[in-house]
């Protein structure tokens, strides 16, 4: 089939592809094979896409399911027990084909089109995004759950699978080796998820809604509003960051929520984040004992304690009592575990970025704690990544939904950012989920939540749906 090889050269993505001899040389579909090598990390900062243009052009593949997998989470609320119909939809973003799922409720849409939610979902993993589902199958129960919510309330639910994630009628999505190249690694897929959510967006009046007997639907872009979770609430900051204040006003969402979202920018998560799922040194007290805090049951501290709440699938965070837990948990301390993340996302961004391919870090050792020394390139170009550091770009009315016991966004950070972005006259406000988890669930183990725990997810699904509406259309 193949029978030449050339690079090939995309919105400053360079890519080793191989090309086929019957399309056009420069057909945006065939730059998707092979090893994927960027020049930069400005063409995906802040201040880059805010600076660039989004389009798409949305087509309805097929019909999908006429039910997503879930009890029906919102039933006690009025108005919401309404069916639905789902479809699969395809996109180009960035030259990539990508697909998208559209729930929509049953019945004749309003006059001004179906209010609905943009759902941004959390972490798939590369080895699992050809096979996702977006969100409506039993292997994604909790995103099944909200997708069921907000279709029986009366909103479409539009979620875009991401480059990678998806396959339709046996053709998967394009760019999985973006999920390679910059996904846990380097840390930084969900610039380029919050680039794929944007185009999609800019193609959602375009959508011919006809194309299916089922039903015939269109949107109200009035009345939309975003919702993510986890890696999605980090894309959907970078979202909001890149159209607020003046820029893309059409793709502005009338209200925002981020559930578990607000992530630190990489350098800063490379040392207060990510060694609490690498070493217990993170997370037990001065005496090696597990407190939930820094100090001991003998008085003494840990000077290297980060949080005192592992992720509850753990099980136990006793060291004790570890089995497979040794594997995971495998570095001796906090400096090792920060080192070892820190080398692995200079790797990649050495690989996979062109400009970076000298960048060098120094680690040094500081008061028992890795002191990273990075390379000035990579301090300049990450510090613009994500939009946790834009507060003044998130004026937008937006909420947070945080758990107290979640390592991987943390209630300070959350704190942080939501005053932030009110002092800088925006409106954010906060709501804590007391002993739930990374998915606003209570844990089965009573380490983590006290028995009679409440879930707060489908307490916050409910919030939400009120919420969204009783929100007045966005002029």
């Amino acid at each position: 089939m193949f029978d030449d090889f050339k690079h090939v050269s995309l919105m400053g993505v360079t890519v080793l592809a191989a090309i086929a001899c019957s399309p056009r040389l420069d057909d945006p579909a065939r730059v998707h094979i092979g090893e994927l090598k960027i020049n930069s990390l400005d063409g995906v900062t802040i201040p880059t896409l805010r600076a660039r243009d989004y389009q798409s052009n949305i087509i309805v593949e097929s019909f999908d399911t006429a039910d997503c997998v879930g009890d029906n989470i919102v039933g006690s609320l009025p108005n919401a027990s309404g069916t639905y119909k789902s479809y699969m939809a395809s996109f180009r973003s960035d030259g990539l084909r990508q697909y998208a799922r559209l729930t929509i409720p049953d019945g004749p849409a309003p006059q001004e089109g179906h209010p609905f939610i943009l759902f941004l979902h959390g972490y798939i993993g590369q080895e699992k995004a050809p096979d996702y589902s977006i969100g409506c199958r039993p292997e994604n129960l909790y995103y099944s759950e909200l997708t069921d919510a907000f279709a029986r309330a009366g909103f479409a639910v539009l979620s875009p699978g991401y480059r990678g994630h998806a396959t339709v009628k046996g053709v998967p999505a394009e760019g999985l080796n973006y999920l390679d190249a910059f996904d846990q690694g380097a840390g930084i897929s969900t610039q380029f998820y919050a680039i794929d959510a944007l185009n999609f967006v800019a193609g959602i009046n375009g959508i011919d809604g006809r194309a299916f007997p089922e039903q015939s639907f269109n949107f109200d872009m009035s009345r939309y509003f975003m919702l993510g979770h986890s890696q999605g609430g980090d894309a959907g900051l970078t979202f909001l960051a890149a159209i607020g204040e003046g820029r893309q006003d059409h793709l502005r969402p009338a209200k925002a929520a981020l559930w578990s979202g607000a992530f630190l920018p990489r350098l800063r998560a490379l040392e207060q984040m990510m060694p609490v799922a690498l070493t217990p040194e993170a997370f037990l007290s001065g005496d090696g004992t597990w407190t939930g805090t820094a100090v001991g049951k003998d008085g003494s501290t840990n000077p290297n304690f980060i949080f005192g709440f592992p992720p509850d699938w753990i099980e136990t965070p006793d060291p004790e009592e570890w089995s497979w837990q040794k594997e995971t948990w495998s570095e001796g301390t906090v400096a090792t575990a920060t080192e070892s993340e820190a080398r692995k996302m200079y790797k990649e961004l050495r690989d996979h970025v062109t400009e970076l391919a000298d960048a060098t870090l120094e680690v040094t050792d500081k008061n028992g704690r890795a002191s990273l020394n990075h390379d000035e390139k990579i301090e300049q170009q990450i510090s613009k990544i994500g939009g946790y550091n834009y507060a003044s770009f998130l004026k937008e009315d937006i909420e947070l939904h945080v758990p107290d016991k979640d390592h991987y966004s943390q209630l300070g950070w959350n704190h942080d950012l939501c005053e932030r972005i009110n002092k800088a006259g925006g409106k954010c406000s906060l709501t804590i989920y007391s002993d739930n988890n990374h998915s606003l669930r209570a844990s089965p183990h009573e380490w983590f939540s006290p028995k009679g725990t409440p879930d707060g997810y489908p307490i916050m699904i409910e919030k939400l749906v009120t919420k969204f509406n009783n929100a007045e259309p966005q002029k």
